[in-house]
């Protein structure tokens, strides 16, 4: 995917439609959403191959794996599978190729469905099935408010003042009760 912008995203998966704002810029991503009175910010950072969560509410964050599909479905790999250009559109304002994009990942999983993508390789809309080995899931993103340009890079950082949550393992000892190799009664 191409170009730095920030845009209005709608994005829905398996029917449940969340409404973002996307922030793009040299591959980082940052995606801001409110549920319930409650804002989330979901930072990617390829670069340094780190994902963290961000409750602006609580100044509390919390790292995640980049590859975690709780982070966000991961569009650039659409670029690897094979296209058919289906013609020329105008979404959003934008001049699009909608294409016909189906195959399977080199790592595994696939996808089959339509991707409508700026010259420059903005997705303005995706639409169809992905397969990621746990069975199909039906996406559709559209973009909307598309706003082109190099975007503040402190967009992309831990804020001041925020504090980092660890849920790495713990190291206290597991009492003997909750331990597998526990002596039955």
């Amino acid at each position: 995917m191409g170009g730095d912008y920030q845009a209005a995203e709608a994005l829905t998966v398996n029917g449940v439609r969340q409404d973002l704002r996307i922030f793009r810029d040299q591959g980082r991503e940052r995606r801001e959403m409110t549920e319930g009175g409650l804002s989330t910010i979901l930072i990617l950072r390829p670069d340094r191959d780190a994902a963290f969560v961000l409750q602006p509410e609580s100044h509390m964050a919390a790292p995640l794996s980049p590859q975690d599909p709780e982070a966000a479905p991961d569009l650039t790999r659409l670029s690897q599978l094979d296209a058919e250009a289906l013609g020329r559109e105008t979404l959003g304002g934008e001049a699009v190729v909608r294409y016909r994009v189906v195959g399977t990942y080199e790592q595994g999983g696939g996808f089959e469905g339509q991707v409508w993508s700026t010259t420059d390789g903005i997705y303005m809309r995706v639409e169809g099935t992905a397969n990621d080995g746990d069975g199909p899931v039906n996406i559709r993103l559209d973009l909307a408010d598309l706003k082109r340009g190099r975007q503040d890079g402190g967009l992309f950082e831990l804020p001041k003042g925020y504090t980092m949550m660890n849920f790495g393992p713990i190291d206290a000892p597991v009492p003997e009760g909750l331990r597998g190799d526990a002596p039955k009664p």
